[in-house]
């Protein structure tokens, strides 16, 4: 039996490279149909030995009715049709002397399809009765994943589930069961299936719809049948429900540094995240365009967002320089929009400063301590502007004489900030020794480097 399996697996897939078909399972449902002709391809195979069969009556159900084709002696078959919007067409497969089988597939027009290979059983000359219902696997889904409603995408996946018994056969119409299909986890939202319940047909197959809610999440689905008093139950299906459409209030984004040292040195380079959520607080469905523009350097045009909302594109610094209106040179307005469900642009922004080449101020500049007392000194260590360094600037005091102790801001490392709180501090020096009448020269070098550069300012006084 394992050795007919593989050979029936091979054969299908040499049936289909021979054959060309375009894969239309990659199709996206997502995309705006026109009216129009759309193709499904396919083949219809043996389920014992995996030779194609010639002759089999294949139909098609749309929408607008049935029609059908006969496959040719290499088991393939070819349909065309028109529609006016995406839709599910249901493909039966019968031939005199075997059991039936189904499947079904998304067309748009415009479009080529192909559908899953139908598996024509021989019927068994010796009037085997079928067992009973034993397994249910999934044959087949549409896709594994939705958007949530009004979103855009698809809201809706259909879901093939086949009954089978003991031996792995497929029950037929003389075994049909009623399959129960059922909610596992899942975000809520108003998620739906229909119908509730279905009779197996022919093949052993029964078909359920899920339909996303508007919440984002993992959805579970059980198919579930009874037999004579014995529960048979399938694997949980897992359908992934992407968010909707970007929206104002749950729209933002923000720099990776807050502050670059970029005003003088160009090509220094700064992530921008943008966050993008649906109006129920999920991220938005996945490939939402951001665009973003800055005031300052430049700045890549544009990011699609991934699972999470999120896409992130680089600042590199460069001309122009920027100049904030209000909180001047170094301060750089990053901008992004999006489009949310009516169309309407929607934005979002925040501020990146471009530090400068590094600066040093202290008051007093000179001193003259008096025996046993402290002198205190406040300085002021930014860049050109007055705006504060970047992280990874260090910034020292260092005091020499004798008996003279500093204490207060003298090893500083400067974080990631625009705050100017992070350019003034203080320190104070007192004489540690009694030398009355006894003056001495001390010195103070106030020193800081980094990636905005170096700087040092020295100053001298006298202590008694």
């Amino acid at each position: 039996m394992m050795k007919k399996l593989i050979y029936l697996l091979a054969t299908i897939s040499v049936l289909l490279a021979s054959c060309k078909l375009t894969d239309g399972v990659g199709d996206d449902p997502d995309s705006t149909d026109k009216a129009g002709v759309f193709t499904i391809n396919g083949t219809v195979v043996d389920f014992t030995t995996g030779a194609p069969i010639e002759g089999v009556y294949v139909e098609f159900i749309t929408s607008s009715g049935k029609k059908g084709v006969l496959t040719n002696a290499a088991g393939v078959y070819t349909h065309n049709d028109s529609t006016t919007s995406g839709q599910q067409v249901r493909i039966i497969a019968n031939k005199t002397g075997y059991d039936g089988d189904t499947a079904s597939v998304f067309v748009s027009a415009g479009k080529t399809s192909t559908a899953t290979p139908l598996i024509l059983k021989a019927k068994s000359t010796g009037n085997v009765t079928p067992g009973r219902p034993a397994s249910i696997y999934l044959v087949s889904t549409t896709t594994a994943i939705i958007g949530v409603k009004g979103s855009g995408s698809v809201e809706t996946a259909q879901l093939v589930y086949e009954i089978q018994d003991s031996s792995g056969r497929a029950i037929d119409l003389s075994r049909s069961v009623t399959v129960t299909f059922k909610l596992g986890a899942n975000p809520g939202g108003g998620v739906q299936f229909s119908p509730n319940s279905a009779k197996t047909d022919a093949a052993g197959r029964v078909t359920v719809n899920v339909n996303s809610g508007t919440i984002a999440g993992v959805v579970q689905i059980f198919a579930e049948a009874i037999d004579s008093g014995r529960i048979v139950t399938s694997k949980p299906v897992a359908i992934t429900i992407h968010g909707g459409n970007p929206e104002q209030s749950h729209f933002s984004i923000a720099p990776n540094k807050l502050n670059i040292p970029g005003y003088n040195i160009f090509g220094v380079e700064d992530i921008i995240t943008a966050y993008v959520g649906d109006k129920y607080g999920n991220p938005c469905k996945p490939q939402s365009a951001v665009y973003f523009t800055s005031t300052g350097g430049i700045i890549e045009g544009s990011g699609l967002t991934n699972l999470l909302g999120q896409t992130n594109v680089r600042l590199t610094s460069s001309e122009p320089r920027p100049e904030h209106p209000i909180l001047g040179k170094g301060f750089a307005t990053i901008t992004a929009s999006t489009a949310d469900e009516n169309l309407q642009n929607i934005y979002a922004d925040c501020l990146v400063l471009f530090s400068g080449l590094p600066f040093i101020s202290v008051v007093p500049s000179s001193f003259d301590i008096p025996n046993g007392s402290t002198q205190s000194f406040s300085y002021v260590v930014s860049d050109q502007h007055g705006n504060p360094l970047s992280s990874g600037q260090s910034v020292s005091v260092k005091v020499e004489g004798e008996d003279i102790e500093a204490k207060g801001d003298v090893t500083i490392q400067i974080p990631d900030t625009q705050s100017k709180g992070w350019t003034q501090f203080s320190f104070s020096v007192r004489e540690t020794a009694d030398t009355t009448l006894v003056p001495r020269s001390i010195s103070i070098t106030i020193s800081t480097s980094g990636p905005n550069g170096s700087a040092k300012l020295t100053v001298g006084g006298t202590t008694r």
